[in-house]
């Protein structure tokens, strides 16, 4: 089944098109600040077993050789997934933050990472065909980071747009030289500002070509726009605010602007919910962006009434409400239980039993939907909670390997040591199957957020960019005090 546009986000939004009904069985929480208690608390490496350190390094490894080996010639952007012969710029995203692990964890030279960086970047920097106002298309040739041939449609995205940006700049802040000037390039031709959309100058999804010529043909912006407080939609505006030619950067009221809903389940903590309340809408940012190091931020001071959050707080109550739910699940899906958990957007069978894109809705949420596509587990999404859940998190990847299939057999692990990736994309009990395929936007968050756990390493290079401290002084964020 093919998809338009961005698949994940529009799925969602037409499911907002869709939607007229209440919140259903969610309890909506009155307004109100999501603020932590003492702080954010800290992964500690330390305190690892040697065999929990075994399973990050493979997991990563993993993840790293996915990114590493599975590109195209001559130019080196990593597949949109495993059986495909295209990239996702936001998949390239993640590739070329992934590069600057690779080297300190000493999977490949500094050399080799910096020349596939640069090989990388000039593809895409260097052509037109590739990008309107400086965003890139949602999809391009791998092979050579242009227009592919005889593209069904032809899509400049701002979410993929932004994921590639943020992860070009963490590369940036590594590699210096030529990656630098090349990124400081993509960064300065950003136009955000044409891809702001009627009264309140919301960011569109995006702009669509009226044919398969390209970008220099009539099209037109996605007539959806991005509006409630969530992972995707809080990257885009933090780097649209930060962008360093004015006339293209947005005002930072917008990036405040975004619907921050307050909700929960039961009586969990409640939070700023997403849309959908599929994991992923939660913590694609926090692989950049460190919220640890800041107060919660103030809509106040420009002028704008929202609650106060603190977004990394936001996101481990999160993580701790999708976990609950995943257990209170577990008599319907043999997939579901303590230690096996995490829906996100993944490969699966749908309910006929063919091969499908399966993205879920998840109560608390915007949309009152609670879809949960059969149970079937992304291992991304537990491991991307290692920050915030780093008991559940190391206890679920634990479980997760251990899974056998019909023959005894591994069911959901390929040892990278013998050529394989690490986790698959999904792994389904009911019906027990895990497809042998990969997804480049679900290896890279696993990989990204593993290393921010461990050592901060993504966490640190994003914010010595200067357009991230641009970000954060124009949004008044402020400083947390040191422990």
């Amino acid at each position: 089944m093919k998809f338009s546009w961005s698949t994940r986000t529009l799925l969602a939004c037409w499911a907002c098109l869709a939607w007229t009904a209440s919140l259903g069985g969610v309890e909506a929480a009155v307004a109100q600040d999501v603020l932590a208690a003492g702080g954010p608390q800290h992964f500690d490496e330390k305190s690892l077993s040697d065999r929990d350190r075994r399973l990050l390094d493979e997991t990563q490894r993993g993840c790293f050789l996915y990114l590493w080996n599975e590109v195209g010639a001559p130019a080196g952007l990593v597949r949109d997934r495993l059986d495909t012969n295209i990239s996702s710029v936001a998949a390239v995203g993640f590739q070329l933050s992934a590069l600057p692990i690779g080297v300190e964890r000493g999977w490949v030279t500094r050399d080799e990472a910096q020349q596939r960086a640069e090989s990388v970047l000039s593809a895409i920097v260097d052509r037109d065909d590739n990008k309107r106002h400086g965003l890139y298309l949602h999809f391009v040739d791998q092979h050579t980071g242009g227009l592919r041939p005889s593209a069904p449609q032809v899509f400049a995205s701002t979410v993929d747009h932004a994921l590639l940006q943020a992860g070009a700049m963490a590369a940036a802040s590594y590699f210096g030289g030529e990656t630098k000037r090349l990124v400081d390039r993509l960064v300065e031709e950003t136009n955000w500002s044409a891809y702001a959309t009627g009264p309140q100058g919301r960011l569109s999804l995006g702009w669509r070509a009226d044919s398969p010529e390209g970008v220099a043909g009539a099209g037109g912006m996605s007539p959806w726009s991005w509006h409630i407080a969530s992972a995707e939609e809080q990257l885009i505006y933090f780097l649209a605010v930060a962008a360093p030619n004015a006339d293209y950067a947005l005002p930072p009221e917008t990036y405040y602007q975004l619907e921050r809903k307050v909700a929960r389940h039961e009586t969990d903590e409640p939070y700023v919910v997403s849309w959908n309340g599929t994991m992923f809408t939660y913590f694609f940012q926090h692989c950049w962006i460190d919220y640890r190091r800041f107060e919660p931020d103030d809509p106040s001071l420009f002028g704008v009434e929202n609650p106060r959050v603190d977004w990394f707080e936001n996101t481990r109550r999160a993580f701790l409400t999708h976990r609950r739910r995943c257990v209170e699940k577990a008599g319907e899906y043999k997939s579901l239980g303590p230690d096996l958990w995490g829906l996100g957007p993944c490969l699966g069978l749908n309910t006929p039993g063919a091969k499908s894109y399966l993205v879920q809705d998840l109560t608390p949420n915007h949309s009152g939907l609670d879809i949960w596509r059969g149970g079937t587990v992304a291992p991304y999404v537990a491991a991307s909670a290692l920050p915030f859940l780093p008991d559940e998190s190391l206890a679920a990847l634990r479980a997760m390997k251990k899974l056998r299939d019909g023959r005894g057999e591994p069911l959901v692990w390929r040892t990278p040591e013998r050529g394989g990736y690490g986790f698959l994309d999904s792994f389904n009990l009911d019906q027990l199957h895990a497809p042998e395929s990969y997804i480049g936007i679900d290896v890279g968050p696993m990989l990204l957020m593993i290393e921010n756990a461990r050592t901060g390493l993504l966490w640190r290079l994003f914010h010595e960019h200067p357009v991230a401290r641009m970000g954060v002084a124009r949004l008044a964020w402020q400083e947390r005090a040191a422990d």
